[in-house]
Order: C-alpha cells, then sequence, then structure tokens
C-alpha cells in the first residue's frame, strides 16, 4: 500500500495509492553505420528498471550484470544468446544498407534501434513489443494480435511485404514475444523477486524562491527513492490541486535509486495559504514533513529529510 506523503504548512494525511504488481522485460538495440562504413552495435537487457545484460561490438559476447539473473536464465541460455546476437549484429549492417537505400540515401551517419519487450500483469501477459526505428523516427512495427507488421512510414511497406510473404522472421518474432520473451521474464521475476520488490523511501524537502519581479517558487525536491512510479502534485488548502509550472522528470541516481523535482510558482497575493507537495510512492506509510508558514520548517525531519 503506498501512502501519501504530505509537506504541507497546515498538515495532514491525503488519500494512499495502491501499488501495482507489472513486471516487465525490455531488450533496447542500437546500431550505428559511420560515413566510412564501420558499424557499431550494442544492446542491454533490463527487467523493470535493472539492467541485467549487456551486448557489444566490442565484447561480442552477452554478458550478464545481476548474478540472480545469470543464475535465472543459466550459462547455455547465454551462450545461445551471444550467437544469435553475433547474428543479428550482421544482420543488422545488411538491415542498415537496405533502408539507406529505400530512403535514397548513399552516405552519412544512420542509426537503427529496435525495441523488443513483453510485460506481466497479475501475470497476464501484456505490452508484446517488435519496434524498429530508423535515424530517430518510427519505421516498422509488429502487431503482436493480427501477427501482421505495421509501417509507420511509406519505406517501411517494403520490409513489411518481405515478412509477411516469406513468414519466417514473422513467425520468429511472434514465438519469440509470445514464449521466450514471456518465460525468460517469468524466471528472472521469480529469481531477483528480491531485488525487485525493495522499497527505498524518498528523502524529500520543499524549497521557497522569492524573485525579483516578486514572484514566488515553491520547490518540491524528491531524491534516492526505489522503485521508481512516483507521483508528485500540489495542494492549496488541502483541497485544491494545483498544476506544477515545472518538472524535471525521473532522473536516475549512480546508486540505482531516482530523483525528480517539482516546482509551483504562486503570486504574492496567493502567499497566504496553505500550500503542500503530495508525494505517492509504494515505500511510504505516513507524512514526516510538514512546512511551516513563512518558511518556519516544524515537525520531524526538519532540513528536508525523512
Amino acid at each position: 500500500m503506498a501512502w501519501g506523503l504530505l509537506l504541507a504548512l497546515c498538515g495532514g494525511l491525503l488519500a494512499p495509492a495502491a501499488a501495482g504488481g507489472r513486471h516487465s522485460l525490455a531488450v533496447l538495440v542500437t546500431a550505428v553505420t559511420q560515413e566510412e562504413g564501420t558499424h557499431h552495435y550494442f544492446m542491454i537487457s533490463k527487467l523493470d528498471d535493472v539492467q541485467i545484460a549487456y551486448y557489444s561490438s566490442d565484447t561480442r559476447e552477452v554478458r550478464p550484470t545481476q548474478t540472480w539473473a545469470e543464475q535465472a536464465v543459466g550459462a547455455e541460455y547465454l551462450k545461445e544468446k551471444t550467437q544469435e546476437f553475433l547474428r543479428h549484429e550482421k544482420g543488422s549492417k545488411v538491415e542498415t544498407s537496405w533502408w539507406m537505400q529505400l530512403h535514397n540515401q548513399t552516405g552519412g551517419v544512420h542509426t537503427e534501434q529496435v525495441q523488443v519487450g513483453c510485460a506481466l500483469s497479475s501475470q497476464a501477459p501484456r505490452d508484446l513489443r517488435y519496434q524498429y526505428a530508423y535515424d530517430g523516427r518510427d519505421f516498422i512495427s509488429f502487431d503482436a494480435q493480427t501477427g501482421t507488421w505495421v509501417a509507420a512510414v511509406q519505406p517501411a511497406f517494403a520490409p513489411k511485404q518481405r515478412w509477411e510473404t516469406g513468414k519466417s522472421y514473422t513467425q520468429y518474432v511472434q514465438q519469440f514475444l509470445q514464449y521466450e520473451c514471456l518465460g525468460t521474464l517469468r524466471s528472472l521475476v521469480q529469481r531477483g523477486r528480491a531485488v525487485l520488490e525493495q522499497q527505498v523511501p524518498p528523502k524529500v524537502s520543499v524549497s521557497r524562491r522569492d524573485a525579483p519581479d516578486s514572484s514566488i517558487t515553491l520547490s518540491c525536491h524528491v531524491r534516492g527513492f526505489y522503485p521508481r512510479p512516483i507521483h508528485l502534485s500540489w495542494v492549496r488548502d488541502r483541497e485544491d490541486i494545483l498544476v506544477e509550472t515545472g518538472s524535471s522528470g525521473i532522473l536516475p541516481n549512480a546508486d540505482g535509486t531516482y530523483y525528480t523535482q517539482s516546482s509551483l510558482e504562486i503570486s504574492p497575493q496567493q502567499d497566504g495559504h496553505c500550500y503542500a507537495c503530495r508525494v505517492e510512492h509504494s515505500s511510504l506509510e505516513e507524512p514526516v514533513l510538514v512546512w511551516g508558514k513563512g518558511g518556519e520548517w516544524q515537525g520531524p525531519g526538519v532540513g528536508g529529510t525523512v
């Protein structure tokens, strides 16, 4: 159960939000062809937001980054994946050359990206994904429900026709998503549950800045939390939900936790109200910090720590 952490002038606990039970496996591939023809290929694999393996043109080997992930899939599976990505790397160079021709390009630096993944929510399959991008734009994707390819741009109709006519690659993609991806995801979740379900509560502080034009900016700093999903909102007089005027987004820290910041601008005429930064995260059970009137800090957590 996730609770709201209320950092307020007036204090008080707001309604809790439920935690989810969703896990996802993603494989992200980037291939870059340089002007002189050299081809660089890189893959990372992530379970939820935890990197578990990588491959590159330098290593030419699938290498696990988590011991528990290596134990979950086994040494033979990693050897098979290494051989598979050696073939993918070779095929990627051919594909990029073909796509350059489809775009009437004869040179330059070009990028092929592939995003493959699947998810489980309450053990039910979700979001089976096999998508290609070319030079930073959507190119073609696989529709797992219909078993067909969806061209995002005109040049992508050529691979769509080839893959749907030839069948073999389309069948490989469909079987990979429906069986291997989901099966591997289940094994990884079972082995890595202790890591995936760890809860690290955020450290939270609220600051105020008065600008020369008399406007006031309230900033809510939320640091060091895990897992990634989090929700911030601003409350006035414990009732109104205000729209933030700025956000950093959710950013990673070097230690695997996350950071985010939300800002709210108010006028001098609005300064007399009671404002709160509401933080919802699965690790929180009760409010622990209150911001007093006129910038005065009250209650536990003086100085902005939780």
